[in-house]
């Protein structure tokens, strides 16, 4: 057999961090023993040893507009499209190289695969003429980033690192290479449910949970959450500056009603229905959808601004700043 040469955790991390990232951990693929194959990596690779996590970090600055009101681009392009589009599949594919150049195959783990329409395709067939998951593997971004030791998912839903809380975006590569694994973050969220309290559209809720138990590894605690309330204001705008006139009432009415009723009484419509409604025509909105085919990213106000606030203020975050995000006592303290 041929004389590879030795890979280590410290090579992977010295690398990744070379090429950009701003963040980097590594889980053992056996954290994902328990998870079901069509979201384990080892349905994609079963020789998998390794799942490597790099993160990006999203700019304080590029929330600053959303803060004040003024300006929404710099997050939606910067802080979100541009990360998901550029910056994080070069950095993959220097990455994937990188591991591969040691003799290990590496798989990396998209973002958009939703886009490109996951788990609708034909099975593929085993062997002993049983199926596998369907195409393409679901893999969860937020638990795999607990499973690497990069961070804990906050109350928020949101993954929350130590060094920038709520403000990156991770990827993934799944390796052969058998490689020293990071310890499972904990204490960073301190149940202050200020994302609940500063949710515009009553999409997080205080009393119900949505918890996910990882059998003799680590609990998720997090809230439950209401995906066409969330969905009205983060990806359609609706409670945004942009949204017209007529759109708005459409939106409170829903917001303020159940997960099975409208505010005044009626049946909630149906997201299909929604979208059709609001996303196209909120302009910011639509324009977003038809550029870039991703969220517009017009919220972001409880889950990523008021944990982040909140964060920075009680100076749990490691990465630090000569002013606070949020003046204590200001709008959402």
């Amino acid at each position: 057999m041929d004389d590879f040469p030795t890979l280590t955790a410290a090579d992977v991390k010295k690398a990744s961090l070379k090429i950009g990232a701003d963040i980097v951990g590594i889980g053992p693929i056996d954290r994902w023993k328990d998870v079901p194959e069509a979201e384990n990596p080892m349905a994609i690779m079963p020789r998998a040893k390794s799942v490597i996590c790099i993160g990006f970090r999203i700019h304080r600055g590029t929330l600053r507009g959303a803060e004040e009101g003024t300006y929404f681009s710099a997050y939606t392009l910067s802080g979100f499209d541009d990360i998901n589009r550029i910056v994080a599949p070069t950095a993959q594919r220097k990455l994937a190289s990188f591991i591969e150049d040691y003799g290990y195959e590496a798989v990396p783990v998209m973002y958009y695969t939703k886009s490109l329409g996951a788990n609708i395709g034909k099975p593929a067939v085993r062997p002993d003429g049983s199926l596998k998951p369907k195409p393409e593997i679901n893999f969860n971004f937020r638990t795999g980033g607990v499973l690497c030791g990069v961070g804990e998912i906050g109350h928020s839903r949101m993954l929350l690192t130590p060094k920038f809380g709520p403000a990156q975006r991770i990827y993934f590569i799944i390796t052969e290479a058998k490689l020293a694994a990071d310890p499972i973050v904990r204490g960073i969220c301190d149940g202050c449910m200020k994302c609940v309290k500063h949710c515009p559209a009553n999409a997080l809720k205080y009393e119900a949970d949505d918890n996910i138990e990882i059998p003799n590894i680590v609990t998720i605690k997090r809230s439950s959450i209401d995906v066409i309330k969330c969905r009205l204001s983060h990806v359609a705008g609706g409670l945004s500056s942009y949204a017209p006139d007529d759109v708005a009432p459409y939106v409170k009415n829903i917001v303020n009603g159940t997960e099975y009723s409208a505010a005044d009484g009626s049946p909630r419509p149906a997201l299909e229905d929604i979208e059709n409604k609001v996303q196209r025509n909120v302009p910011y909105a639509a324009s977003a959808l038809k550029i870039f085919n991703s969220p517009s990213a017009l919220c972001s106000k409880g889950c990523v601004r008021a944990c982040l606030a909140h964060l920075s203020a009680e100076g749990k975050l490691n990465l630090k700043f000569r002013h606070q995000f949020r003046e204590q006592g200001g709008d959402n303290a």
